[in-house]
């Protein structure tokens, strides 16, 4: 007599059940049933027969009281086994691992064990996979609908509505999950749209709290000055002076705009970059242009700031006056004399300036900075010459490059301080 298709009890003893599934005259082993514990046993079937897997022979089960957890086949009609969508993780065991056994246990631990050719799971651990890949191939699918859904209405828009793409959910904490924490690894697209997606859900007080908000404009803010240093001192790594590097420089205060508040210690603006601030002559020549002219925000009061580079000299090398006197070099004094020739052009064509600009700015007795140079190329005497010529600098404030490096350090160091407690001490900037 020929046994009916499917899963048929076998046999029995005093500690177990044993199933053989039947088709088409051939049975195979396919379950076992512990009587004196919550334990039992699925031998995985291929669609026609046999093993399922290139591997895997069993999956065991323990404490789950006959309720199989999510991401396993719990009939035995479809071969028990994994489901089809951790059909990725299972190529990944045949592919890489020699596992024969998959012990799932309730509360259980996870655990690769490579020697034993087992395989730990857990109910917690199958559910984050089932979820991990349902979402991927969810957006996969209606990505591929989608994409036949606005062809149809390309080719046939009179019968076809074209489609209104959706979110599909979990896809961002899917995609999210592959990165590798660098920047770079963002396209300028991907940027932008993580810039949209957090200034719309800014609007929503009930998605970010002030605190989250907070710590994320935090988080951000570091990230950014962080990137600024990095530029900041591959700049100065450069060891040859040249026109080029002063204009990489003027570019790099450009894109970095918010470094002149450091500069000028008030809350300023960039105003305009080579801005003409007169002394032509009545032929039309010699008009005077400033590297960057600045606005003081609240004021309107415009200053003056002329650059060089970190590798334009401060002090001549040789000794004018015994051991500790040296002289100003050329490019200090001359950068000194220009950004007040400039100041001294533009006050006298002021109004000129302010009617054809249509206002905007001031000028009361506006402040002139020159950056240039580095403190730490001084030796000790010329440090003592140079802070006597920097002190005596009345209208012009000279800084340094590396000065300025050590006040965005110091930025960088306050916005580090835990933002519960209160800074007691700022540090000198």
């Amino acid at each position: 007599m020929t046994t009916k298709s499917g899963e048929h009890l076998e046999s029995e003893n005093t500690i177990k059940r044993i199933f053989y599934y039947y088709d088409n005259g051939k049975k195979q082993l396919s379950k076992e049933e512990f009587k004196k514990s919550d334990l039992f046993v699925h031998y995985p079937r291929g669609f026609e027969g046999g093993d399922k897997y290139k591997t895997i022979k069993k999956f065991t089960y323990k404490g789950f009281n006959g309720k199989l957890p999510v991401g396993v086949i719990k009939s035995v009609t479809f071969g028990y086994g994994f489901t089809k969508t951790l059909n990725p993780f299972t190529y990944y065991l045949n592919d890489n691992h020699d596992i024969d056994e998959i012990i799932i246990e309730k509360g259980g631990k996870v655990d690769l064990d490579i020697r034993s050719k087992k395989l730990y799971l857990n109910e917690i651990s199958l559910a984050s996979l089932q979820a991990a890949f349902s979402s991927i191939f969810k957006k996969n699918k209606e990505e591929v609908n989608f994409v036949l859904l606005t062809t149809l209405h390309s080719l046939f828009p009179k019968t076809n509505k074209k489609p209104t793409k959706t979110y599909i959910t979990n896809a961002l904490a899917t995609s999210l999950a592959t990165w590798g924490n660098k920047i770079d690894e963002f396209s300028d697209n991907d940027k932008e749209a993580i810039k949209d997606l957090f200034d719309k859900l800014s609007l929503s007080t009930d998605f970010l709290t002030k605190e989250s908000l907070a710590k994320t404009k935090e988080i951000v803010d570091n990230k950014y000055i962080k990137e600024t240093l990095k530029k900041y001192k591959e700049l100065t790594d450069v060891k040859t002076d040249s026109d080029s590097l002063e204009k990489k420089w003027q570019d790099f205060l450009k894109e970095n705009s918010w470094i002149f508040s450091y500069i000028f210690a008030q809350p300023v603006i960039l105003f305009k970059r080579e801005a003409y601030v007169g002394g032509k002559t009545i032929d039309n020549k010699n008009g005077k242009f400033n590297d960057f002219l600045i606005k003081n925000s609240l004021s309107d009061n415009v200053s003056f700031l002329e650059i060089k580079t970190h590798k334009t000299k401060l002090l001549d090398s040789t000794k004018y006056r015994g051991e500790d006197v040296f002289s100003a070099t050329k490019d200090l004094t001359g950068s000194i004399t220009q950004v007040l020739n400039q100041r001294d052009n533009f006050q006298k064509e002021f109004y000129s300036h302010k009617v054809k600009s249509k206002g905007g700015f001031e000028t009361f007795n506006s402040k002139c900075v020159v950056l240039i140079g580095s403190a730490k190329d001084l030796s000790n005497e010329q440090k003592y010459s140079f802070e006597l010529f920097r002190s005596n600098s009345r209208d012009v404030e000279i800084i340094t490059f590396d000065e300025l490096q050590k006040k965005i350090e110091s930025l960088q160091t306050l916005m580090k301080a835990d933002g519960t407690k209160k800074i007691k001490k700022i540090p000198n900037i």
